[in-house]
C-alpha cells in the first residue's frame, strides 16, 4: 500500500508540472497511469477490509503524512487546474464576445424608423 500511495503522491507532483507548463497531451497520459494506481489501491482496500491484507502499525505510521501531502498535492492541483480553466474561459470570452457587443440586433430595426424619402 505504502508504494503504492508514493507512486501517486509522486504523480501528483508530476501533474502539478504539468499543469503549471499547460502540457495536456502529457497530462492526459498521466491521469491515465493515475487511474491504474486508484484501481490497484482500491483492490488492496478491498482485500485489507475481507482480512486478507493485514497492515502493520509500522507501514501504518508511514502511510499517515504520504497520505496527508497526497491530499495538500491535490487540493494545490485541483487550486491550478480550475485557475486554468478559469484563464481558457476569460479567453474564449476575449475571442467570442456576446453578439449584443457588435451587431445591432433586432431591437434597433424595432426603435427606428427608416424612410426612403429625400
Amino acid at each position: 500500500m505504502l508504494t503504492l500511495h508514493t507512486r501517486l503522491l509522486e504523480l501528483a507532483y508530476a501533474k502539478e508540472q504539468l499543469l503549471i507548463k499547460g502540457d495536456m497531451p502529457a497530462f492526459s497520459a498521466l491521469v491515465k497511469e493515475e487511474a491504474t494506481i486508484v484501481r490497484q489501491i482500491g483492490q488492496k482496500e478491498t482485500e485489507r477490509l475481507q482480512g486478507l491484507l493485514v497492515l502493520d502499525d509500522e507501514e501504518k505510521e508511514a502511510l499517515r503524512p504520504v497520505l496527508f501531502e497526497l491530499k495538500r498535492q491535490n487540493e494545490l492541483n485541483a487550486t491550478l487546474l480550475e485557475q486554468s480553466l478559469r484563464y481558457i474561459n476569460w479567453h474564449l470570452d476575449m475571442l467570442m464576445p456576446e453578439a449584443d457587443d457588435f451587431t445591432y440586433g433586432q431591437q434597433a430595426f424595432e426603435t427606428r424608423s427608416f424612410s426612403r424619402d429625400v
